[in-house]
Protein backbone atom coordinates (compact mmCIF):
# COMPACT_ATOMS: atom_id res chain seq x y z
CA UNK A 1 0.00 0.00 0.00
CA UNK A 2 1.54 3.65 -1.21
CA UNK A 3 2.31 5.99 0.96
CA UNK A 4 1.91 9.84 0.69
CA UNK A 5 4.85 12.22 0.59
CA UNK A 6 4.43 15.99 0.13
CA UNK A 7 7.92 17.60 -1.50
CA UNK A 8 8.67 21.23 -2.04
CA UNK A 9 11.36 22.02 -4.17
CA UNK A 10 12.85 24.89 -5.72
CA UNK A 11 15.15 24.60 -8.87
CA UNK A 12 17.35 26.60 -7.73
CA UNK A 13 18.56 24.37 -5.48
CA UNK A 14 20.96 21.57 -5.64
CA UNK A 15 20.04 19.47 -2.69
CA UNK A 16 16.12 19.65 -4.25
CA UNK A 17 18.52 18.62 -7.42
CA UNK A 18 20.36 15.84 -5.75
CA UNK A 19 16.70 14.57 -3.88
CA UNK A 20 15.16 14.80 -7.04
CA UNK A 21 17.39 12.56 -8.62
CA UNK A 22 17.90 10.20 -6.12
CA UNK A 23 14.16 9.34 -6.48
CA UNK A 24 13.54 9.75 -9.62
CA UNK A 25 16.83 7.10 -10.32
CA UNK A 26 15.62 5.03 -8.04
CA UNK A 27 19.23 5.38 -5.36
CA UNK A 28 16.38 6.18 -3.08
CA UNK A 29 14.60 2.99 -1.77
CA UNK A 30 11.65 3.76 0.44
CA UNK A 31 10.63 0.69 2.34
CA UNK A 32 6.96 0.63 1.03
CA UNK A 33 5.48 2.32 -2.49
CA UNK A 34 5.45 6.42 -2.03
CA UNK A 35 3.21 8.53 -3.85
CA UNK A 36 5.50 11.72 -3.97
CA UNK A 37 3.24 15.00 -4.02
CA UNK A 38 5.77 17.47 -5.76
CA UNK A 39 5.13 21.17 -4.69
CA UNK A 40 7.43 24.43 -6.16
CA UNK A 41 7.87 26.99 -4.18
CA UNK A 42 10.25 29.98 -4.08
CA UNK A 43 13.06 29.44 -1.63
CA UNK A 44 13.70 33.30 -1.88
CA UNK A 45 10.22 33.98 -0.73
CA UNK A 46 10.88 31.38 1.93
CA UNK A 47 13.86 33.71 3.29
CA UNK A 48 12.13 37.11 3.31
CA UNK A 49 9.12 35.54 5.69
CA UNK A 50 11.51 34.13 7.64
CA UNK A 51 13.64 37.70 7.99
CA UNK A 52 10.13 39.58 8.12
CA UNK A 53 10.56 41.15 5.04
CA UNK A 54 8.19 41.25 1.99
CA UNK A 55 8.07 38.12 -0.45
CA UNK A 56 9.56 40.08 -3.07
CA UNK A 57 12.22 42.05 -1.64
CA UNK A 58 15.87 42.15 -2.78
CA UNK A 59 18.04 39.15 -2.07
CA UNK A 60 19.75 38.95 1.16
CA UNK A 61 22.69 36.53 1.16
CA UNK A 62 21.79 34.31 4.73
CA UNK A 63 25.04 32.94 4.43
CA UNK A 64 28.40 34.25 5.96
CA UNK A 65 32.12 33.44 4.06
CA UNK A 66 33.12 30.43 6.06
CA UNK A 67 29.10 28.66 5.59
CA UNK A 68 28.96 29.76 1.54
CA UNK A 69 32.34 28.49 1.17
CA UNK A 70 31.35 24.72 2.84
CA UNK A 71 28.36 25.01 1.21
CA UNK A 72 30.05 25.26 -2.42
CA UNK A 73 32.24 22.33 -1.55
CA UNK A 74 29.18 20.43 0.27
CA UNK A 75 27.49 20.41 -2.79
CA UNK A 76 30.92 19.33 -5.44
CA UNK A 77 31.14 16.28 -2.36
CA UNK A 78 27.56 15.46 -2.79
CA UNK A 79 27.49 15.03 -6.52
CA UNK A 80 30.11 12.75 -5.98
CA UNK A 81 28.80 10.64 -3.18
CA UNK A 82 25.68 10.37 -5.37
CA UNK A 83 27.10 9.93 -8.54
CA UNK A 84 25.05 12.37 -9.98
CA UNK A 85 25.49 14.68 -12.82
CA UNK A 86 26.87 18.22 -11.76
CA UNK A 87 27.72 21.19 -13.25
CA UNK A 88 27.96 24.75 -12.63
CA UNK A 89 25.20 26.74 -13.40
CA UNK A 90 24.90 29.75 -15.97
CA UNK A 91 24.03 32.01 -14.61
CA UNK A 92 25.89 31.46 -11.20
CA UNK A 93 22.43 32.69 -9.81
CA UNK A 94 19.87 31.63 -11.74
CA UNK A 95 16.44 32.77 -11.47
CA UNK A 96 14.41 29.61 -11.08
CA UNK A 97 10.65 31.77 -10.86
CA UNK A 98 9.31 31.34 -14.27
CA UNK A 99 10.17 27.85 -14.31
CA UNK A 100 8.61 27.28 -10.48
CA UNK A 101 5.47 29.30 -11.95
CA UNK A 102 5.41 26.82 -15.13
CA UNK A 103 5.53 23.66 -12.82
CA UNK A 104 2.81 25.23 -9.96
CA UNK A 105 0.08 25.09 -13.37
CA UNK A 106 0.74 21.29 -15.11
CA UNK A 107 -0.80 18.53 -14.14
CA UNK A 108 0.62 15.66 -12.46
CA UNK A 109 1.90 14.08 -15.26
CA UNK A 110 3.92 16.38 -17.42
CA UNK A 111 4.77 18.10 -14.21
CA UNK A 112 7.03 15.45 -13.69
CA UNK A 113 8.31 15.24 -16.67
CA UNK A 114 9.01 19.12 -17.24
CA UNK A 115 10.67 18.90 -13.54
CA UNK A 116 12.96 16.47 -14.30
CA UNK A 117 13.80 18.58 -17.96
CA UNK A 118 14.44 22.14 -15.67
CA UNK A 119 16.31 20.01 -13.38
CA UNK A 120 18.84 18.84 -16.07
CA UNK A 121 18.99 21.75 -17.88
CA UNK A 122 19.86 23.55 -15.22
CA UNK A 123 22.44 21.17 -13.55
CA UNK A 124 24.03 19.03 -16.53
CA UNK A 125 23.72 21.43 -19.14
CA UNK A 126 24.35 24.99 -17.93
CA UNK A 127 20.76 26.29 -19.49
CA UNK A 128 19.45 29.48 -18.50
CA UNK A 129 15.74 28.57 -17.00
CA UNK A 130 15.01 31.70 -17.03
CA UNK A 131 15.29 32.33 -20.84
CA UNK A 132 11.74 31.33 -22.59
CA UNK A 133 13.13 29.53 -25.27
CA UNK A 134 14.48 27.02 -22.95
CA UNK A 135 11.31 26.63 -20.51
CA UNK A 136 9.51 26.29 -24.22
CA UNK A 137 11.97 23.17 -24.95
CA UNK A 138 11.86 21.65 -21.49
CA UNK A 139 7.94 22.25 -22.20
CA UNK A 140 8.10 20.61 -25.74
CA UNK A 141 9.89 17.91 -23.93
CA UNK A 142 7.55 17.15 -21.44
CA UNK A 143 4.70 16.72 -24.03
CA UNK A 144 2.70 20.06 -23.01
CA UNK A 145 2.39 22.51 -25.50
CA UNK A 146 4.05 25.91 -24.80
CA UNK A 147 1.09 28.28 -25.08
CA UNK A 148 1.42 28.05 -21.45
CA UNK A 149 4.56 29.87 -21.44
CA UNK A 150 2.28 32.93 -21.87
CA UNK A 151 0.18 32.40 -18.87
CA UNK A 152 2.91 31.63 -16.54
CA UNK A 153 5.08 34.21 -17.08
CA UNK A 154 2.14 36.87 -16.06
CA UNK A 155 1.66 38.74 -12.63
CA UNK A 156 -0.78 36.09 -11.87
CA UNK A 157 1.19 33.17 -11.95
CA UNK A 158 3.60 34.86 -9.57
CA UNK A 159 1.27 35.91 -7.06
CA UNK A 160 0.05 32.52 -7.36
CA UNK A 161 3.37 31.25 -6.70
CA UNK A 162 3.54 33.65 -3.65
CA UNK A 163 0.22 32.50 -1.98
CA UNK A 164 1.48 29.07 -2.54
CA UNK A 165 4.52 29.56 -0.71
CA UNK A 166 3.44 31.45 1.77
CA UNK A 167 0.92 28.57 2.82
CA UNK A 168 3.71 26.36 3.54
CA UNK A 169 5.71 28.82 5.27
CA UNK A 170 2.75 28.97 7.66
CA UNK A 171 2.62 24.83 7.66
CA UNK A 172 6.24 24.57 8.70
CA UNK A 173 8.24 24.82 5.69
CA UNK A 174 11.10 27.29 5.77
CA UNK A 175 13.62 25.34 3.20
CA UNK A 176 13.81 23.06 0.16
CA UNK A 177 13.80 20.18 -0.49
CA UNK A 178 11.47 19.84 2.58
CA UNK A 179 9.40 16.60 2.60
CA UNK A 180 6.27 16.18 5.08
CA UNK A 181 4.53 12.43 5.76
CA UNK A 182 1.61 12.53 7.90
CA UNK A 183 2.23 16.03 9.02
CA UNK A 184 5.92 15.49 9.94
CA UNK A 185 8.49 17.72 7.95
CA UNK A 186 11.82 16.22 7.19
CA UNK A 187 14.48 18.99 5.56
CA UNK A 188 16.96 18.44 3.69
CA UNK A 189 18.44 16.00 1.13
CA UNK A 190 20.30 14.03 4.00
CA UNK A 191 16.79 13.68 5.58
CA UNK A 192 15.41 11.26 2.78
CA UNK A 193 16.78 7.91 4.81
CA UNK A 194 15.53 9.00 7.98
CA UNK A 195 11.83 9.77 6.18
CA UNK A 196 12.22 6.17 4.89
CA UNK A 197 13.06 4.96 8.37
CA UNK A 198 9.81 7.14 9.61
CA UNK A 199 7.84 5.43 7.12
CA UNK A 200 8.43 2.12 7.92
CA UNK A 201 7.97 2.56 12.00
Amino acid sequence: MAVTVEVYYDFRSPYAYFAASRIRKALFRPPVPVEWLWRPVSIDVLLNLQAGREPWASYVDPLPPAKRAHLLADVRRSAAFYGVPLRPPKPSRPDSIPALCIASLLDPDCHEAFRNSVFDALWQQQRDIADPDILAACLTEAGNASEILTEALSPDARTILVEKTKRAYASGIFGVPSFVYEGEVFFGNDRLDMLAWRIDQ
